[in-house]
């Protein structure tokens, strides 16, 4: 494993054994699951077993309350309780603040195009665009702060989510240590996340939760849109919208899970203001280096495919003329080959190369005769998943196509 990438030696295993089959890691069993039928038993049907992630034990109160890290009751509980978060209506409200980082990055680029004269010579470093405009975006999001990464480096809010984000050796050593070895993890009292990164967002969000009760009490409240603003109002209003209202039932989609429902036994729907804080924070984790690596990857597939970028052009350019004043969250989901461009980039660049999940209780998978063990980790490894020739075609090849609705066969 240490002579390649992680994702290699996944695919190595997948070509080698098949979609079903059984690996120890430090003596633990995982199994490693590709048919799509048996991922879907896992990952859809029973997914109420499947709630649970790989056990991580983190020595972190901060990080053992997100919503990624909560188990079973308390994972279920936070679940419901920000669900509401992301319905149609709020993610809309939430769209101007991304629009202003969209138009920071627009002039970040016009001012390399304009120090080159117009000409550029030699090649740019689009992840250091995009990775300020994600870094924004987030903590414009999530906190209500808005930054300007490029022109604020030093910027105290950039540099400590900076630190929530390193690749050195030492950081992947904790994490595999984590992972593989949680008990020496709890004995050497190793944290998965920068302690000092952790307590400036700490007190950097009670202070925005102060300020913003406070003007609550006081009447003269300045009404946000960010995440922040509306756990906030989540916990303010006991979140009663989780009762089957229409703030919470998306309008386009009535479908609701029953593991994020309300129980008769759940009587607490509110968030503490530590859990409050874990979730920003997992909002900034989980959205930075996803976003900005997929935004890099699918500029750096359309610059070395002419071809989709001018179909690309050519979209945007009719729907503008068409609808000059659309509503952008709206206009987003018209353009069809854009999503398409997006999925495709998503497929060969997976923003997790592997999914893991774990049962609640023993459960047997369905068709095989194999019981997985309460505890005992599904691994599901997306990466190989995506480019095996049975699920896409010519899977090393760049095509938006196959994404397009008259195309897609899975």
């Amino acid at each position: 494993r240490l002579t390649k990438q992680w994702f290699e030696w996944e695919r190595d295993l997948y070509v080698r054994n098949g979609k079903c089959f059984g690996v120890y890691e430090l003596g633990k069993p995982v199994l490693y699951l590709s048919d799509p039928e048996l991922i879907r038993e896992v990952l859809v049907k029973d997914f109420h077993i499947f709630t649970n992630r790989r056990k991580f034990i983190t020595n972190d109160p901060m990080f053992d309350k997100m919503v990624g890290s909560a188990r079973d009751s308390e994972w279920k509980r936070l679940r419901t309780v920000m669900s509401p978060t992301f319905t149609t209506g709020k993610l809309k409200r939430m769209t101007p603040l991304i629009l202003e980082c969209v138009d920071t990055m627009k002039d970040n680029i016009d001012k390399i195009i304009a120090k080159n004269d117009g000409q550029l010579s030699a090649p740019v470093d689009m992840k250091r665009i995009t990775g300020a405009y994600a870094m924004e975006v987030v903590i414009h999001v999530a906190f209500g702060r808005k930054v300007s990464a490029l022109i604020e480096p030093n910027n105290p809010i950039i540099e400590n989510a900076r630190k929530m984000f390193s690749t050195s050796l030492f950081s992947l050593v904790k994490f595999v240590t984590m992972m593989l070895a949680p008990n020496v993890a709890t004995m050497l009292k190793i944290s998965p996340l920068d302690r000092k990164a952790m307590k400036f967002f700490r007190e950097i969000s009670l202070t925005l939760i102060d300020d913003r009760k406070r003007g609550l009490e006081t009447g003269s409240p300045l009404k946000r849109a960010d995440f922040l603003q509306i756990l906030l109002d989540s916990m303010k209003n006991n979140n009663q919208a989780i009762d089957g209202s229409e703030e919470y039932t998306d309008s386009k989609s009535a479908e609701k899970y029953r593991e994020i429902q309300p129980t008769d036994d759940m009587t607490d729907k509110s968030l503490t203001n530590d859990e409050l804080i874990a979730q920003c924070v997992l909002f900034l984790i989980a959205g930075y280096e996803s976003s900005a690596t997929t935004l890099a990857m699918c500029l750096y597939n359309i610059a070395k495919h002419p071809d989709v970028q001018q179909k690309l052009y050519e979209e945007i350019t009719k729907f503008n003329e068409q609808k000059p004043n659309a509503d952008p969250y709206e206009a987003f989901f018209a353009l069809k080959y854009m999503d398409a461009v997006i999925d495709e980039t998503l497929r060969l660049f997976p923003v997790a190369i592997f999914l893991e999940r774990a049962p609640s209780e023993d459960y047997e998978l369905k068709g095989t005769g194999i019981t997985i063990k309460k505890d005992h980790v599904v691994h599901i490894p997306t990466y190989a998943i995506h480019r095996d020739p049975d699920n896409f075609v010519d899977p090393e090849v760049f095509r938006p196509e196959r994404f397009l609705s008259e195309n897609i066969a899975h």
